[in-house]
């Protein structure tokens, strides 16, 4: 178990992760630790793309700081907003903190080109060409052009860089169902044959991507 202590300081950097319970995405809003008292913790009001997190009384959330290059989460209680020249949320000094592994839930929100090809026989190796919705170790969310049941088969290739394409054999364990009129179908496909050795390219990938969003997130606030 962590030591809190030695996790939060002044000006230390932290992630407050949202997720939708409908959807089951994560969306991850950025803040900085700006006083640790006996009690409590002052943190910049989250924010994201330009949205700040509304500060609801009482609502729990969960927060990710990194000491010495290992991710540590958190959750807490919004305790108060503090409305002054610089805004900041007061939240509630947590009692535990816990270690993240680098595990295949790391998860990045991107859109890339992907194609499924059906394995199942009665579907004569069809083709369908689609788009990701978010990508990990694990498995990959993608927009379903057509509907197919939980349980089928198929491989996924999904080309992250120029020379860094996933080939994987995948089920599909989850649908998600469109929420307004414009959204459309989308499937968790979960990879079933991925070896040790893309997996840690992937999260590398993943890493790298979200260093790149919040150094642009940071830069706008600035």
């Amino acid at each position: 178990m962590a030591n809190k202590k030695s996790l939060l300081h002044i000006a230390q950097k932290l992630d407050v992760i949202e997720e939708d319970l409908e959807t089951q995405q994560k969306r991850i809003f950025f803040s900085r630790v700006e006083d640790v008292r006996e009690e409590s913790i002052l943190i910049l009001p989250p924010f994201q793309k330009g949205f700040t997190m509304p500060p609801h009384i009482g609502r729990v959330i969960t927060a990710k700081v990194v000491a010495e290059r290992v991710p540590y989460v958190f959750e807490a209680s919004l305790l108060r907003f503090i409305s002054d020249q610089i805004p900041l949320w007061e939240i509630s000094l947590p009692e535990r903190v816990r270690k993240v592994q680098m595990r295949e839930n790391v998860r990045l929100s991107i859109i890339i080109n992907t194609k499924l090809e059906l394995l199942d026989p009665k579907f004569n190796g069809k083709v369908l060409n689609t788009l990701s919705r978010d990508i990990s170790a694990g498995g990959v969310q993608v927009v379903l052009p057509e509907n197919l049941p939980i349980g089928t088969q198929l491989k996924v290739s999904l080309p992250l860089l120029p020379d860094f394409t996933v080939e994987a054999k995948g089920e599909i364990i989850r649908l998600l169902p469109p929420i307004t009129d414009s959204d459309k179908l989308a499937a968790g496909i979960k990879f079933l044959d991925l070896d040790a050795k893309i997996q840690n390219q992937v999260i590398k990938y993943i890493f790298a991507k979200q260093a790149e969003i919040r150094q642009k997130e940071r830069e706008w606030a600035i």
